[in-house]
């Protein structure tokens, strides 16, 4: 029998994108929430016609007031519900031709694998996670036994310190060993024919950007013969690539000048070291400078951090990222590859693709794209969530007249 819950009520006409799938309820759509609903506490999400939409996590001091589980009535929030949720994320993964032996693999992807809130990537016998909300919060239990059972790691660590915790009204920041033992200073694992290490302590993240496995696959197919520029290189995932291919020199270009420590080792690794060139500067300052002198690369990497945080920083992004891209265009030459990238969820696929065509006309250059890619397949996208589509690259050959 399931367990009564606390009922959220919707203002009329709100419910529509929810009953399509949608996981969000917005503190706006709320008409009436139970007194006992505390943050973090799991409630059924109930509409003005008193239609059973689903069942989620509150949080009233959220612009996301509930996170949605699941739409079954009879269906508790329990130990057996995170238990089976996780097992399907995984076998998601294991049954992928590419995944199931990754060295590193992204396993519950938040909203996209039913468990909002809550990120876990596998690195080698390493599990790390993050718990971004109220409401995952109180599955933390439930969560670490879980991945103990499923998966039997050689440890669980914690990388909570997000800010997004903030926003969720959770002022701790936790990170340290959840569960076995402590990951070492860096965890080596293999991405293709690549070896790479991730610091899961201290780097972005959970340690790496895993969703970008895909392209750096696709820039060890065409980097070969090369010299390469990356720029917001941080721990040089794409130049080690690009070195395994065979590039003729590697400069990595990156603000943070512990990820670019990372790098070398990263470089080492793949015999590029005597190849590669770190620089520790401002990227958007010495690409402008470097193209005003003409230097040229036969590949250039742009993938910066998100600018576009929130939706009233779109318009200024969609500048710099115009701006940014017309730099990297002239950074490459006659006949060479930019791979250029954005993870920012408030510019779109067609803004992203409009900011290039702009770049290329602004830098005076014919380009052709080649290559449309997103974040690979251990980053699901549930197709009733677009706002889970945020990574978008493209793959542009650049020609001179």
């Amino acid at each position: 029998m399931s367990f009564s819950y606390p009922e959220i009520r919707l203002r009329p006409n709100t419910e529509r994108l929810l009953i399509k799938g949608h996981p969000w309820v917005y503190s706006g759509a709320v008409a009436l929430s139970h007194p006992g609903a505390s943050a973090g506490a799991v409630v059924d999400v109930i509409s003005s016609t008193d239609r059973f939409i689903g069942r989620g996590y509150f949080n009233p001091d959220s612009e996301i007031a509930v996170r949605m589980l699941h739409r079954q009535r009879d269906r508790d929030v329990d130990a057996e519900f995170v238990h089976q949720v996780i097992t399907d994320a995984v076998r998601l993964r294991q049954e992928h031709p590419e995944l199931g032996e990754a060295g590193a693999c992204r396993l519950i992807h938040g909203e996209s694998d039913g468990l909002p809130g809550l990120i876990v990537d596998r690195y080698g016998e390493w599990l790390v996670v993050q718990l971004h909300t109220a409401g995952v919060e109180t599955l933390r239990a439930w969560v670490v036994d879980a991945l103990q059972q499923i998966l039997q790691p050689r440890g669980i660590y914690e990388r909570s310190d997000v800010g997004t915790r903030r926003a969720d009204g959770l002022c701790d920041r936790p990170t340290g060993v959840l569960a076995g033992e402590e990951p070492p200073e860096l965890i080596e694992f293999r991405e293709g024919n690549v070896e790479l290490v991730a610091d899961v302590r201290r780097g972005q993240k959970t340690g790496f950007f895993l969703d970008q496995r895909d392209n750096r696959l696709l820039m060890g197919r065409f980097a070969g013969g090369r010299s390469v520029l990356n720029l917001f290189s941080y721990t040089g995932s794409f130049s080690a690539h690009a070195a395994r291919a065979g590039a003729t020199r590697v400069v990595d270009v990156d603000i943070a000048l512990g990820a670019l420590r990372t790098g070398r080792l990263n470089h080492e690794r793949n015999g590029g070291g005597s190849l590669s060139t770190s620089l520790n500067t401002d990227v958007f300052s010495l690409a402008e400078q470097w193209s005003d002198r003409g230097k040229q690369f036969g590949v250039v990497v742009v993938d910066p951090p998100s600018l576009a945080r929130r939706n009233r920083q779109a318009k200024q992004a969609m500048g710099v990222y115009t701006k940014l891209n017309r730099n990297a265009m002239r950074l490459v030459e006659d006949g060479g590859y930019l791979l250029t990238c954005s993870c920012s969820t408030r510019v779109s696929e067609e803004d992203f693709f409009q900011i290039v065509r702009r770049a290329a006309s602004g830098a005076r250059v014919r380009a052709r794209v080649l290559d449309i890619g997103h974040h690979s397949a251990d980053h699901p996208v549930d197709p009733a969530f677009p706002e889970g589509r945020y990574l978008k690259s493209l793959l542009v050959r650049v020609f001179r007249d």
